[in-house]
């Protein structure tokens, strides 16, 4: 071995040892290239895509939180001015009515809670019920204190709706202040509103809700912070109701126009536009976004002409560290992969020789298989012609039996006829004689009963001879032609039977013939005569022990359910184990080796049942209780 190492060794150096390392090595080389690459992209996106879909999740969550809370505010509002008191305050303009419905409007903002004012205003715009819930318990406004709104944009859009539309505004700010006049909160208002209608149609006012937007933008904040804290929600100018700092919302109440993501980068802000719904990564980081529309779950129609922008961002920071986080992993590994592809060039250099010489030793190897080979297969040509002999030659020797079987048969009316006619002739000759001599009415009365016995036994012989001729001609005519035609079951059965008396008659055996009359089957006859008689014979053969009586069954009928053809042969003879079973379909099997058996019989009759009716053959058997042989095969 040490030997033949050194050997190989002068061999690799005695060649251009650069040039070889390079032809081994480049490709290594550039495989692990490719792997670096996809393998970065594959880290990557298994790094980001957690991140991404805590962004696609955050985005989902937070438009189910807005579609909520204003399906919710329009049930809110569709449910008040649907109200009765309502209608009354419309026809009877009174104290009472009006004390009915603020006590209503006021139970009814104790209960929600989200409220900041509850208001119907008539159709001059001024107030006439208001209730304020900002305090925490909701209480009427006096009389006195009520104002008028005409001038509201709100109140001036909701006039000009239809019956059934609803409005909804933007978002304002309601500035509280401090008994010292200092400012104290600043609370974010919607305002939803419908026109409200007499009995008659006419217009008589307008029912706002002013909801505290406080919690939807708390909601949108835990969902936020539960994704990681990057979801934001602005409007259609790219202001800020919700940030990713406190300090840039509400820039268009605040007086601060400069505090928009247009102006901030407006190349994103321009691709936020460009559709309904999406994500891209640029120079700030990845973006997921959906715009929404207030109107699409807050009113059924609504003259609101912007729309809000929910969106999700991912930093650029946050990008940079996990590619050069993923970067350096790479390149270790593909530091190691590299210098590894270096040693097995090296190393397959080395055995460049080796293998040289293992392929010459396998050339000739080669040849002498391929000669094997082509013996073998020859081998084989010759046994499958010799298998295809042996099947013509059990095929002929089951026509050659049958012929055996139908010389037999006309053995027995022909020997009668025979002696009927040798009969008939003595007494025709005796009838002569006594005509010479003077015939007599007693001698004529016995040619005449003699003649008539002996026509008669004749005559049942021919009609025996015929119907064994017309039994053999017909199936061997099936047999040799193999053609397809319409033929009656019971009938072909019947023929099959009595082709078999003679082998009945040696073992004291019966054959049963069950089969449906008036059963016409489109299908092979010859094949399907050849196969009972298969199966009827290899039951008289192999089913029964010496000196028993046994009975084979052909049952035939219709699965109709299935639309197929059932045909059973069915013994009550020894039965066969499940070792005998798995073999009694091979060629060549024969539990009868030296007795006259081939075993090609039930070979045969499997292949002519799958190959030529396309049917199945199927075997059940138990020891002691007999065998079955199921036929199954299709109608059409």
């Amino acid at each position: 071995m040490i030997a033949r190492r050194l050997a190989g060794w002068r061999e690799i150096l005695a060649r251009p040892l650069p040039r070889n390392l390079l032809v081994l090595f480049l490709p290594w080389s550039l495989l692990i290239v490719v792997l670096s690459l996809l393998l970065y992209d594959r880290m990557l996106s298994d790094r980001l895509e957690p991140l991404l879909d805590a962004e696609s999740d955050s985005l989902n969550e937070g438009v189910a939180v807005l579609e909520r809370h204003l399906s919710s505010l329009r049930g809110d509002l569709q449910f008040l001015s649907q109200q009765p008191l309502l209608n009354r305050a419309l026809r009877h303009a009174s104290a009472s009515s009006y004390a009915a419905l603020s006590e209503l409007f006021a139970e009814f903002s104790n209960s929600r809670g989200i409220y900041q004012h509850i208001r119907w205003l008539d159709e001059n715009g001024m107030e006439r019920v208001r209730i304020d819930g900002g305090s925490g318990k909701a209480r009427q406004v006096e009389a006195a204190d009520l104002q008028n709104d005409s001038a509201a944009y709100y109140f001036v859009e909701t006039m000009h709706l239809y019956k059934g539309e609803s409005y909804l505004s933007r978002f304002d700010l309601e500035r509280h202040y401090r008994p010292d006049g200092s400012l104290e909160a600043l609370v974010p208002i919607l305002r939803a509103a419908v026109p409200v209608f007499s009995e008659r149609g006419e217009r008589r006012g307008v029912l706002i809700l002013d909801y505290r937007a406080e919690r939807l933008l708390a909601r949108l904040r835990e969902t936020s912070l539960a994704y990681g804290g990057s979801l934001q929600l602005l409007d259609h100018e790219g202001y800020w109701m919700l940030g990713e700092r406190p300090e840039h919302a509400w820039g268009f109440l605040l007086g601060k126009p400069e505090l928009t993501l247009a102006s901030r980068q407006p190349a994103t802000w321009r691709r936020l536009q460009t559709e309904q719904r999406g994500s891209f990564i640029d120079a700030a980081g990845f973006w997921t976004y959906s715009h929404f529309r207030p109107s699409d779950a807050a009113a059924a129609t609504s003259n609101v002409a912007d729309h809000w922008l929910l969106l999700s961002h991912l930093p650029a920071e946050h990008l940079n560290q996990l590619r050069w986080g993923v970067l350096w992993r790479v390149l270790l590994f593909f530091s190691v992969l590299q210098g590894l592809g270096l040693l097995i060039s090296v190393r397959r250099a080395i055995d460049e020789a080796e293998r040289l010489r293992a392929e010459q030793g396998l050339q000739v190897s080669s040849k002498a298989l391929a000669a094997s080979n082509e013996q073998l297969q020859r081998t084989v040509e010759q046994l499958q012609r010799t298998r295809r002999a042996l099947l013509q030659a059990e095929k002929l020797s089951s026509l050659g039996t049958m012929v055996a079987g139908v010389a037999h048969e006309l053995n027995t009316p022909i020997g009668a006829a025979s002696v009927a006619a040798s009969t008939l002739e003595r007494a025709s000759q005796e009838f002569q004689a006594a005509m010479r001599e003077g015939l007599k009415r007693t001698t004529l009365e016995r040619f005449v009963q003699r003649t008539d016995d002996g026509l008669s036994i004749i005559l049942i012989s021919l009609e025996r001879m015929s119907q064994l001729t017309r039994a053999f001609k017909q199936l061997a005519t099936d047999r040799a032609s193999t053609e397809r035609r319409r033929f009656d079951l019971l009938e072909l059965v019947n023929e099959v039977a009595l082709l078999l008396q003679p082998k009945l008659r040696q073992n004291d055996h019966r054959i049963v013939v069950d089969v449906a009359p008036d059963l016409v089957l489109d299908s092979y006859p010859g094949p399907l005569g050849q196969i009972v008689q298969n199966l009827v014979d290899n039951a008289l053969v192999h089913a029964f022990d010496p000196g028993v009586k046994g009975v084979v069954t052909v049952r035939g009928q219709l699965d109709e359910a299935q639309g197929q053809c059932v045909i059973e042969v069915i013994d009550d003879g020894r039965g066969m184990d499940e070792e005998l079973l798995d073999k009694i379909f091979d060629p060549f099997f024969t539990t009868r080796r030296g007795q006259g058996g081939t075993g090609l019989g039930l070979h045969i009759t499997h292949q002519l049942a799958v190959d030529v009716l396309g049917a199945e053959l199927e075997v059940d058997s138990t020891p002691g209780e007999g065998s079955r042989f199921s036929i199954r095969f299709d109608l059409n």
